[in-house]
């Protein structure tokens, strides 16, 4: 299922990209494509949006803000490792569809490309806390990116792809990457250029709230089972990776170094 909010620049942006180009179609209070739906939510904002619907996974139609401006595509998990200042439970997890997150980060790159847009995963930060697998793709970085059709078109082709193939049932062996900083380039690297998924990301600036809850949250909240936790060896310091590597001895789950 698709999340949008007409209250939100790039997030009707996107949709109104989708309804014009890619199939959906009005149908009762949303519209529809080979039975996945895009519901306006109306919500103030995308940290707000419902997640209580019946589905396996939502997908949130967002911008993106930073400080620093430029153009920038960008997909993650949504969830906090400590505090909740953006919403959501603190602390909490989401359930991570990696697999899903692989598939369309490999569509908003070949998008981004075709645009000249950089394409990147970020850490797992801010609301909302669901049950069901949820990830959010955003235009970033600023009011100008939000406004521009090529990027809103790029996303929403770069999603009707991955819901096609999506309906095909790919699945990778999925990994919990640690290390590196918000914008992930080693998991992005990683997705992008091998045949791993990586669910869950921990930043490095994260590493230090990390205890044995929310490890257990990133290997057990996730659609497909965890096979490892990947360490960026250089975006890592000894003692973060003494710190990941206790708290994985005792579940039982090696780690390598990426």
């Amino acid at each position: 299922m698709l999340l949008f909010t007409s209250q939100n620049p790039a997030s009707v942006n996107i949709a109104r990209r989708l309804v014009a180009g890619h199939g959906f179609i009005k149908a009762g209070d949303g519209w529809e494509r080979k039975g996945v739906r895009l519901i306006d939510t109306k919500a103030p904002t995308v940290l707000d949006v419902p997640t209580d619907f019946e589905t396996d996974c939502l997908l949130v139609l967002s911008t993106h803000r930073s400080k620093v401006p430029g153009k920038m595509l960008t997909a993650h998990v949504p969830g906090n490792w400590g505090g909740a200042e953006m919403g959501g439970q603190p602390r909490t997890l989401n359930i991570a569809a990696a697999s899903t997150l692989k598939i369309l980060l490999q569509e908003l790159k070949g998008a981004g490309d075709h645009i000249g847009w950089p394409v990147s995963l970020e850490a797992d930060h801010h609301g909302p806390t669901c049950k069901t697998p949820i990830l959010f793709v955003e235009i970033g970085n600023g009011e100008a990116e939000w406004a521009d059709e090529k990027a809103a078109e790029a996303v929403a082709g770069a999603v009707a792809a991955a819901l096609d193939r999506m309906a095909k049932h790919e699945t990778f062996e999925t990994v919990f990457g640690v290390g590196g900083g918000h914008y992930s380039k080693t998991f992005t690297h990683i997705v992008l250029e091998t045949p791993l998924a990586v669910g869950h990301i921990l930043p490095k600036y994260a590493i230090e709230q990390l205890d044995e809850d929310t490890f257990r949250q990133a290997i057990e909240k996730n659609v497909e089972k965890v096979a490892k936790v990947l360490v960026a060896k250089d975006e890592t310091n000894a003692a973060q990776r003494e710190r990941v590597g206790a708290l994985a001895a005792k579940f039982g789950i090696p780690v390598e170094r990426a």
